[in-house]
């Protein structure tokens, strides 16, 4: 009867401490992994709940790296870093206490890349900028060319203008001078003693 009770208490002692002892499930950022933007947390996620106590602790290419606060929530462990990630190569060590009392130690790395894509997204708005720049010189030279013909076009017409005037004065008939006068004059005079003569010549004839 011993024997049996027991048996009974250790089967049920043993899935008590096998489901109270906890493991690394996953975390953020997961093992390995490439992050391309800043990093505010690191997170990991255990099978089950931890103790307060539990820590964590950073190096980037080997230098300590400071947590302004690391916080156990129910099965989490949460790392905030108290200052912006540089980028690099990061490896997380925790030593955490899970709810039966057992410790549960590890590492996990990955790598920090953030700075590229930031430049990445300065590059084209450099480029936008660039574009601006460039359309806004040449919409000025557009302008200028358009004022330039404007002026061009008012200065030929005031010239055609003045032309048309000149020609419109060249065109009027001219007052007769006194040298056209006179001969008129001595024409129809020479023709008067022409007719004279002729007159006298007929009358002789006649007697």
């Amino acid at each position: 009867m011993k024997k049996t009770l027991i048996l009974l208490s250790t089967l049920l002692v043993l899935p008590m401490t096998a489901h109270a002892h906890s493991v690394l499930e996953s975390s953020t950022p997961a093992e390995g992994s490439i992050v391309d933007e800043a990093l505010e947390q690191v997170v990991l996620d255990f099978s089950a709940g931890i103790e307060q106590g539990s820590d964590m602790t950073m190096t980037m290419d080997g230098t300590a790296v400071d947590f302004s606060e690391v916080a156990v929530m129910e099965d989490q462990l949460i790392g905030t870093p108290a200052q912006e990630l540089e980028d690099g190569s990061y490896v997380v060590e925790y030593d955490v206490l899970s709810q039966d009392g057992h410790p549960i130690q590890g590492s996990l790395a990955f790598e920090l890349q953030a700075g590229e894509e930031e430049a990445a997204t300065e590059e084209p708005a450099e480029e936008a900028t660039q574009e601006e720049q460039a359309e806004e010189a040449t919409e000025a030279t557009e302008a200028t060319d358009d004022q330039e013909a404007e002026e061009a076009e008012a200065a030929e017409s005031e010239e055609t203008e003045a032309s048309d005037m000149e020609q419109a004065s060249s065109g009027e008939p001219e007052a007769p001078s006194e040298d056209a006068g006179s001969s008129l004059t001595l024409i129809i005079a020479g023709i008067a003693i022409i007719l004279l003569i002729a007159a006298v010549v007929l009358m002789r004839r006649k007697r």
